[in-house]
């Protein structure tokens, strides 16, 4: 187990890595310690003085870290919290299969006073690497498959490079809790809302989802379309990113798509009791003929919905 400290969305450098390798922070706010446990397992232990900690550090995440193979060959993996005055917290990160690093805790001051906080994350990512030690370390990059929790809201777009972003569309379909389908997507205004269903708002490059309302969306998902004939995502380079109000940033190159693509998903959003489980797609999805690439994305899903020519 180890702790990275984060100053905004990132890490400084290596030295806001906390491990058994280097097991106190400059600031002496958080200490690693690893000892024997009774049943011949390993028992590690973080220490976090907040009131220490910097005012710079905004986060701290507690990240599980397998070496030697997958996460899924360690056996009852299981973290618990405690603090002074706070009932005890036990979370048991059972069901992970793949992946060599596991974020299973993130303690955040909040926007409120600046008050500590400490929340499950449970979300796979690559592994921070532990040499050299004078390099910083890699950012968490998007998981093969993660959970995001509120509160606050989480911002997904696309960054083309050069001018290979010209009339791709940003698109979402949703299904909520209660049975209610739809579409958001430039085309017809059909902008989504935040507040009010569907949960899901489009502006300009950003699709945003309001993770306060997690328990309302059965799923959703978010993919490009390409406006125009002669074109396909052979041709468009980008990366897409996934921005949490609480967590590291997430993003990924976009890779280019066969000839005949004019239609990529990004993100397929499952709801999970009150949060959202993140799974990466990054699927291109060949159009045919007179039919549209949200129709093409809607078959291959399997949404159901009904589709009517939309104003442009």
């Amino acid at each position: 187990m180890c702790a990275l400290l984060l100053a905004g969305r990132a890490p400084r450098g290596a030295g806001d890595l906390v491990d058994a390798e280097v097991p106190r922070h400059e600031s002496g706010a958080v200490t690693h310690r690893r000892e024997s446990a009774g049943d011949g397992g390993v028992l590690d232990t973080l220490v976090l003085d907040l009131a220490s900690l910097e005012r710079a550090v905004t986060a701290v995440l507690v990240v599980i870290r397998a070496e030697g193979g997958p996460l899924g060959r360690i056996p009852a993996l299981r973290l618990r919290a405690l603090a002074e005055g706070v009932r005890p917290v036990r979370l048991d990160c059972g069901g992970v299969t793949g992946g060599r690093m596991l974020v299973v805790g993130e303690c955040y001051r909040d926007a409120e006073g600046g008050r500590w906080r400490l929340r499950a994350v449970t979300l796979t990512a690559p592994l921070l690497p532990s040499a050299p030690r004078h390099a910083p370390p890699a950012p968490v990059g998007l998981p093969t498959a993660g959970t995001c929790v509120g509160p606050g809201l989480l911002r997904i777009g696309f960054r083309a490079e050069g001018g290979s972003g010209e009339d791709v569309d940003l698109c979402a379909l949703f299904e909520l809790a209660d049975g209610r389908k739809g579409v958001v997507q430039p085309l017809g205004g059909a902008a989504g809302a935040l507040r009010l269903p569907p949960y899901v708002r489009l502006d300009d490059d950003s699709l945003t989802v309001n993770l306060d309302q997690a328990e309302r969306f059965r799923r959703v998902l978010v993919f490009l379309t390409l406006r125009g004939a002669g074109r396909s995502f052979a041709d468009v380079r980008g990366t897409v990113t996934v921005r949490p109000d609480h967590g590291p940033p997430q993003d990924f190159a976009l890779d280019p798509g066969g000839p005949d693509s004019t239609a990529c998903v990004l993100l397929l959003l499952t709801g999970e009791e009150d949060a959202l489980r993140v799974r990466r797609e990054a699927r291109h999805l060949a159009v045919r003929r007179g039919v549209s690439p949200q129709r093409i994305v809607d078959y291959a899903y399997g949404w159901g919905l009904v589709w009517t020519p939309a104003d442009v």
